[in-house]
This record gives structure tokens, C-alpha cells and sequence, in this order.
């Protein structure tokens, strides 16, 4: 009985970081990433999750470097080379064309690693 009784957990930075992109809140949601990132410095998901915020906010640069920390974090994981490609492909809408080998190389790696990927595909198909 005494379980029922307790305080709900507080949610953690990385849940209120959630929150805060749900709701397009993308400056908040990047300084609770940032928060969780102090506390656990190699969770490859929280810079992850910090460069799609970075994305939203058009600052590709930052999420590149976000996205480039979660994929040396985890290089298995295919997410986080959807998140640089994604962050590469954003710089060269922006005259960053030197950029572009870069993101169909993101994509290919990824798509190694889950060949069936959608998000992958449509961002390699976007630059071919």
C-alpha cells in the first residue's frame, strides 16, 4: 500500500526535452537535451535527440556536431546517420554544397545498417 502512496516520478530532462519538441518548443527542448547530456555524457540518443532540435531551429551546423557525437557514440545505430544526413543536407540548402558527398555517404551508412529504412531512403533519394 505504501507504493500508491509515493510521489510519481519526476519526469527526466531527456522526457521534458520530449515535451518540449512535441510541443515545437525547440530552444527548451534543446537546453533540457543539454541538461540530460551533463548528466550522461555518452548517451548517444540525447545528442541525437539534441540535433533534431537543432534541425528544427535551422541550425545545421550544431546538429551536425550533435549528430556526428551520436554516431561515433554508436556507430550501429541507423538513426543517428539519418541525423547527420539530415544535418549535412540542411547545410547545403544553404550554399554548403561541399556538403552533399558527405550526407549520401550518411545515408549509405545507414542504410547498411537497416536497408529498408525509410527515412534513410527518402533523404539519399532527395540528393540523387
Amino acid at each position: 500500500w505504501w507504493r500508491s502512496m509515493a510521489a510519481p516520478p519526476l519526469p527526466s530532462f531527456k522526457d521534458q526535452g520530449n515535451e518540449a519538441y512535441a510541443r515545437q518548443d525547440y530552444p527548451a527542448a534543446v537546453e533540457l537535451y543539454t541538461k540530460a547530456i551533463e548528466q550522461d555524457p555518452d548517451n548517444h540518443v540525447l545528442y541525437s535527440n539534441r540535433s533534431a532540435a537543432y534541425l528544427s531551429m535551422n541550425k545545421g551546423n550544431l546538429a551536425l556536431q550533435d549528430a556526428h557525437r551520436a554516431t561515433t557514440l554508436r556507430p550501429d545505430w541507423a538513426k543517428g546517420w539519418g541525423r547527420k544526413g539530415d544535418a549535412l543536407a540542411q547545410m547545403m540548402k544553404y550554399n554548403v554544397k561541399e556538403k552533399m558527398q558527405e550526407a549520401i555517404e550518411a545515408y549509405k551508412t545507414g542504410l547498411l545498417l537497416e536497408p529498408t529504412n525509410q527515412h534513410l531512403l527518402g533523404g539519399l533519394n532527395k540528393l540523387l
